[in-house]
């Protein structure tokens, strides 16, 4: 009787030892799980390519050379008759003087971050970075909640930094005459697949 329960303890032993191997590597790597979890979650979200293993899930895709004309009923046109759409989107030149916020991106060289983002100040047209003084940026509280102050007019304003993620850019430019304006943008990554090749 005692052959018996020894050798159906040793039948079950390996599937214990892996149960308790699985348990100890859970709890051991239970962060780096969470984070390689939560990116996955992020990837997906964000439309970018995902393969695990011999499962592929392709990135979302808008093709920049379609003609918006051929979608069928999934465009529709009508005029701005009455210019409040026009008037709506003169009104994003004025209070900034017609100064925009930028970004590019590259691979990361940092290590857990997926691309090194560079934010500058683009003047639209006619307009010069000379009325600006100084711009400061704010990313959120990933940076420590701090505020980065820029005065490089030659550069744009630019400042640099890296992201594992999109986020939003608040920027206050501070003008000569001793006036401000906050503009923002959202650092996609959507152009992320163009500067990986």
């Amino acid at each position: 009787m005692g052959t018996g329960i020894a050798s159906s303890l040793l039948t079950v032993l390996p599937t214990l030892l892996w149960f308790v191997f699985a348990l100890v590597a859970l709890l051991l790597f239970k962060d780096d799980l969470h984070a390689l979890l939560s990116n996955v979650i992020w990837r997906v979200r964000a439309g970018a390519p995902l393969k695990i293993a011999s499962f592929e899930l392709g990135a979302s895709y808008v093709s920049p050379t379609e003609d918006i004309s051929k979608k069928g009923g999934l465009i529709e046109t009508r005029v701005d008759e009455q210019g409040i759409r026009h008037e709506q989107r003169e009104a994003y030149y004025e209070p900034n003087r017609e100064i925009f916020l930028v970004h590019k991106l590259a691979p990361s060289k940092e290590p857990n971050q997926l691309y090194d983002i560079l934010i500058y100040l683009v003047p639209h047209r006619d307009a010069t970075l000379a009325c600006v003084q100084k711009v400061e940026y704010y990313f959120g509280h990933h940076w420590g909640s701090r505020i980065f102050t820029s005065i490089d007019r030659s550069s744009g304003f630019s400042i640099a930094t890296s992201a594992f993620g999109p986020f939003v850019c608040t920027a206050e430019l501070y003008f000569t005459d001793g006036s401000t304006a906050t503009i923002w943008r959202y650092i996609d990554f959507e152009m992320g697949t163009v500067g990986k090749e």
